[in-house]
């Protein structure tokens, strides 16, 4: 019987239980794996797998936290949460916040070049990875190599994945560059090491799915955001969208945690419904009990605090990458109107570009 397989990556230091000012609040992922129905009201299954986030035991707090150590590990065991249950014609989706959002995506990616191992076959999984990791022209998952790995231990050579959810994916895997007291060296081969994550949207996607912070100024935090691969053809029966959404807020505003869920509120719901578009059966009462009200002028709270303060800020540009379909939400604006002293300067030039572009002779052909 077909069923649906839900991966939930949680985000840096984040666990269910997660305190903020004292009191529990978890993040958006959370509130996604405990709202998924075991059962869709059409009798499908639905299995919800959740893993905490990189950096939440005390030597990861430093080592996963700060530098990204332990991603590959958090990949494999999404992948394996999928490859255990797995039999083709089931629905896949994936969900994460900040460095699980990096997982999620990875996982993806994974399952792009290598398939859905059997079960027999999970041994064979390292091997599939050490394929995976290497990103050269061979292991590309159009190329032979990973095709007949894929024959020879996968269930199928395809296997589409139906949504991908994240709530502010963070390039951050490496050491945070601009460190002035670790060598630029150093700094660069950390960071090449982890370079090997595959987080372009594959063609076998079928909905894809971000919400980006506006207010995030970490330099540390880049947004990593997503482009269509418009250079291929399109994967056969799949009409895949993508919406990258902007929304008011720093880096936990959107994936959730704070205290405050006003603004966090905004972006689960905007998820939930888009889960919901793609098949996913999500319970009402559930999201009724936590008392979560979605709030355009909800507390925006500084990220920048101790080690932070001590680096410079980096505005995130908005609408540059090419083909991400990235738009600017409406609460962003309403919170413009009701609070004139909010006038983000991002927002102002993605403004100013939309302008530009809308005045273009190009565009008007």
């Amino acid at each position: 019987m077909k069923k649906r397989l839900v991966v939930c990556c949680d985000g840096t230091w984040n666990v269910p239980d997660h305190i903020d000012r004292g009191q529990i609040r978890p993040s958006n992922v959370v509130h996604i794996a405990l709202a998924t129905k075991r059962t869709a009201p059409d009798g499908t299954p639905q299995l919800v797998f959740y893993d905490k986030g990189v950096g939440t035991d005390w030597w990861d707090h430093l080592s996963g936290g700060a530098f990204g150590v332990g991603l590959s590990d958090k990949v494999k065991d999404a992948y394996c949460c999928v490859a255990e249950h797995y039999e083709p014609g089931d629905d896949i989706f994936l969900f994460g916040f900040s460095r699980g959002a990096y997982t999620a995506r990875s996982t993806a990616g994974l399952i792009r070049n290598i398939g859905v191992l059997k079960r027999q076959n999970l041994g064979r999984l390292n091997e599939g990875y050490d394929l995976y990791r290497r990103r050269d022209e061979a292991s590309d998952p159009s190329e032979f190599e990973s095709q007949l790995f894929r024959k020879m231990y996968a269930c199928e050579d395809i296997t589409p994945i139906t949504l991908i959810g994240v709530f502010d994916t963070v390039g951050a895997l490496g050491i945070p560059a601009g460190i002035p007291w670790l060598p630029v060296s150093l700094v660069q081969q950390i960071n090449e090491h982890w370079a090997f994550h595959d987080l372009r949207l594959s063609r076998y996607v079928k909905y894809a799915y971000q919400a980006v912070a506006v207010d995030e100024s970490r330099a540390q935090f880049p947004p990593a955001l997503w482009q269509q691969q418009l250079d291929r053809p399109p994967a056969p029966g799949v009409d895949q969208v993508l919406e990258q959404v902007w929304f008011a807020g720093v880096h936990t505003n959107v994936g959730g945690g704070y205290v405050d869920t006003g603004l966090s509120a905004i972006t689960l719901f905007w998820m939930k419904d888009r889960a919901e578009g793609a098949g996913l059966a999500l319970d009402d009462h559930y999201f009724e009990s936590q008392g979560l009200r979605p709030n355009p002028l909800g507390v925006l709270r500084d990220s920048r605090i101790g080690f932070y303060r001590l680096l410079p800020p980096k505005l995130r540009p908005i609408g540059v990458a090419p083909h991400g379909n990235e738009s600017v939400s409406p609460t962003v604006l309403e919170r413009q109107r009701a609070k004139p002293s909010y006038r983000p300067r991002n927002v102002l030039d993605y403004e100013q570009l939309q302008s530009a572009t809308k005045r273009s002779p190009r565009a008007s052909n």
